[in-house]
């Protein structure tokens, strides 16, 4: 029964706090500096993927919106999530490559 439930323990916790999905980024552990709850309040629900490349300053310098697995079609809340992302700063570093590339989901949710 123990050894159901660890498995069980970290797939909640990584789907709960785990919206930056993939990308090197993780894989280098570059930190995220950008507080965020991963969320938008928007007048349509859903879902959207976008692939983000980071510069060594932290900056992002593109959001490109994923087709595959994004349920919002509304073209302004795209655009209002994506001009939420080039906000976003994570950790500087020259060690870094020139452009560092992560997955992320972000959810748009209506607002109270």
């Amino acid at each position: 029964m123990r050894s159901l439930l660890f498995p069980l323990f970290l797939i909640v916790v990584q789907t709960s706090f785990g919206q930056l999905l993939s990308g090197r980024l993780i894989e280098d552990e570059r930190k995220m500096l950008t507080l965020t709850d991963f969320t938008v309040q928007d007048s349509n629900e859903g879902v959207l993927l976008f692939e983000l490349a980071v510069n060594n300053l932290g900056n992002v310098t593109s959001a490109k919106l994923l087709s595959n697995g994004t349920t919002v079609i509304s073209t302004p809340t795209r655009i209002k999530v994506k001009n939420e992302l080039m906000k976003w700063k994570f950790q500087e570093g020259t060690y870094y490559p020139e452009f560092h590339h992560v997955t992320v989901k972000i959810t748009t949710k209506k607002g109270a």
